[in-house]
Parts: structure tokens; sequence; C-alpha cells
């Protein structure tokens, strides 16, 4: 099970080791913890209007079916949760109900864990851990576009700290998964599925394409962290 915090981020930041576990026969089941409420009318939040959506429940239908088509595009199932992201203000209470279920049912676990620079990122990441001792083992994952645009800037690594290592105070050891090509065109396939995510990226979405693609290809593979 992949915890994805919005409907793009797993397929962004792991889309190629997901594909290939899937091609090795591994069922993967990705479940995006804050994949909106798809009646509502309320009207867009801030990224929904960027994006062009004319209310928050039309831009959650929109982006359904963009997140099936990257999953079917990597072989992942993907599961939505009806919660918002924190573009509304709602109640969080009742998230550990509905996403606990799909976790105790799972050989492993990945979620979050660098750099968590978005805080509903940070919210999954620190709720699911929180956790732990009731779940199979539990994985971090590199956050993509959030972990190229950090190296750009920054220079930063997940090697170097920061993220869920410092979140928790945890070490984490690193190591990059190398899939086969094949794979990282299908991974590339489902990151394109996100069109209305492309668009409303404040940097072209062409461009965030190809640094992410460059970004992996120097790091040789997508990164994985496991604590300890």
């Amino acid at each position: 099970v992949v915890v994805s915090p919005h409907l793009d981020d797993a397929v962004f930041s792991v889309g190629a080791t997901l594909a290939e576990a899937a091609a090795g026969g591994v069922e993967v089941l990705n479940v995006t913890v804050l994949a909106g409420v798809p009646d509502s009318e309320r009207p867009p939040g801030s990224w929904d209007r960027q994006a062009r959506f004319s209310s928050d429940g039309a831009a959650i239908r929109q982006r359904r079916l963009e997140d099936a088509a990257a999953c079917r595009a990597i072989g992942a199932r993907p599961e939505w949760l009806p919660f918002r992201d924190d573009q509304y203000d709602d109640d969080r209470s009742e998230i550990w109900s509905r996403l606990a279920p799909f976790l105790a049912d799972a050989d492993a676990i990945l979620i979050p864990g660098f750099p968590l620079l978005h805080q509903d990122h940070v919210w999954v990441t620190r709720r699911v851990w929180e956790e732990r001792a009731h779940l199979p083992a539990i994985g971090f994952y590199v956050e993509q576009p959030y972990a190229e645009a950090v190296w750009f800037r920054r220079r930063q690594l997940p090697e170097h700290g920061g993220g869920a290592a410092a979140l928790f105070s945890e070490p984490i050891n690193w190591s990059r998964n190398r899939p086969r090509l094949a794979h990282w065109w299908q991974k590339q396939k489902g990151f394109t599925a996100y069109s209305s995510q492309l668009k409303a990226m404040t940097r072209p979405g062409v461009r965030v394409l190809i640094r992410v693609g460059i970004y992996d290809l120097w790091r040789r593979g997508e990164w994985l962290g496991f604590p300890g």
C-alpha cells in the first residue's frame, strides 16, 4: 500500500517503482487520503481556482478521473478517501478510521518521507507513523516534484537529513530503486495523466516533468527510505 496525500503524489514520486512491483505480480494499492468530495458544490479553494475549476467537487471529479488513468498506466488500484485537502478547513478526526483498514492488511506501507514541505504531507505521514506499533513495515518515499525543486534550489538530498528523519528524530536509511526502462515509461504516462495539475503548476507542467525526469536520471532511480 502506498499512501498518497493528494491525487497524484504517489505516481509523481514512485510511479516506476510501483509499476515494477505490479509487473512482478504484487498487488499495488494506491490510497489517496485527501481525495475530496466529488458531489460538493462549494466554491473552489486557491489551488482549484488556479486550475480553473468552478467548484471543489468539479475539481475532484476531474482529478479522480486523472488518478484512475494514471493508476491504470502503472498497474495500481486506486482507493479514494472522501476528505478535502488544506485548501478547505475541514475536520480530520474521521480520517484514521477510514484509512486504517487499508493499512492493516498490507504487506508493506510507503508514506511520504522527503522533503515533507507540504503541510498535508506532514500531517498524513505523522498520522500513519503514530500508529506504527500496530501496522506492518513502514517505508518512506522521496516526494516529487518537491525533491527536484529542493535539489535545484538548495542542493539538498534525503541522505543529508531533513524530512521524516528530522520530523521524528529517527535515522532513515535511503537507497535507490532502479526499475527497467519500460516501468519508467509507464511512470511518464501516469505523470501526464494529471493534466489539470500540470496546467495549474506555477512552473510550466512540461518543464516540471522534464526536471523530475532529469533528477531521477541523475539519481539513477527512485529513492526509498527505511527506519533504522
